[in-house]
């Protein structure tokens, strides 16, 4: 595997464990990151995984398919569609320890030769779009981080149109680099998580 992994947008690259969120606005600015994201992991025989909570499995298919043939990729496992009640509702509550399991068990899972390497993107689940459903799942957000280094590259997606302010804050402070208008920048308004982890509800 080399150095850096293409994230299938013409000129970005990240090397391989790290954690980074995309802002767009709308379904068409999600669309230009993740189906290119996807596409280019399909092509380089990585596995990937994508939970959308805006998009159903099948429009991800139907718009994937006019940048790359996914049904092979389906039949093997290498990529995997689901919803936010298949990963991050599946024991009917969102829980930040169950979620890292879940990433740490697809990232290894035994799926044909897709066992080196997965690439995954996922959205905030609107349900979780309020006091305490935040509180948890940037939590969640921040112990990725200390998960980095696990054979994956995470993409959090945040639509601008979608989340208010309250949102948009602890999305710039649990992510270390983000994605803007096609450019990757380094974030000053990253907190490390052992900092993030240890303020108070109050602080959010």
């Amino acid at each position: 595997m080399s150095e850096t992994i293409s994230l299938g947008i013409p000129g970005l690259s990240v090397p391989p464990g790290t954690h980074i969120c995309a802002f767009y606005s709308g379904a068409t600015g999600r669309d230009e990151i993740v189906v290119p994201f996807l596409a280019e992991g399909i092509r380089a025989g990585q596995r990937c995984i994508c939970i959308l909570d805006t998009l159903r499995p099948a429009d991800v298919l139907a718009r994937l398919s006019t940048h790359v043939d996914p049904g092979d990729s389906l039949k093997t496992g290498q990529l995997t569609l689901g919803t936010p009640v298949d990963a991050y509702l599946a024991s009917g509550q969102f829980r930040t320890e169950d979620m890292l399991r879940y990433w740490q068990h697809e990232a290894k899972a035994p799926h044909g030769p897709y066992v080196s390497f997965a690439r995954v993107a996922g959205e905030m689940p609107s349900v979780l779009d309020n006091p305490d459903g935040r509180a948890e799942f940037f939590r969640y957000e921040s112990m990725l981080n200390v998960a980095a280094g696990l054979p994956e590259v995470i993409l959090c997606l945040y639509d601008l149109e979608r989340y208010g302010a309250a949102v948009m804050m602890n999305v710039l402070q649990t992510h270390p680099r983000v994605i803007v208008n096609n450019t990757i920048r380094n974030n000053p308004d990253f907190i490390e998580p052992s900092l993030y982890l240890a303020r108070k509800p109050a602080d959010d």
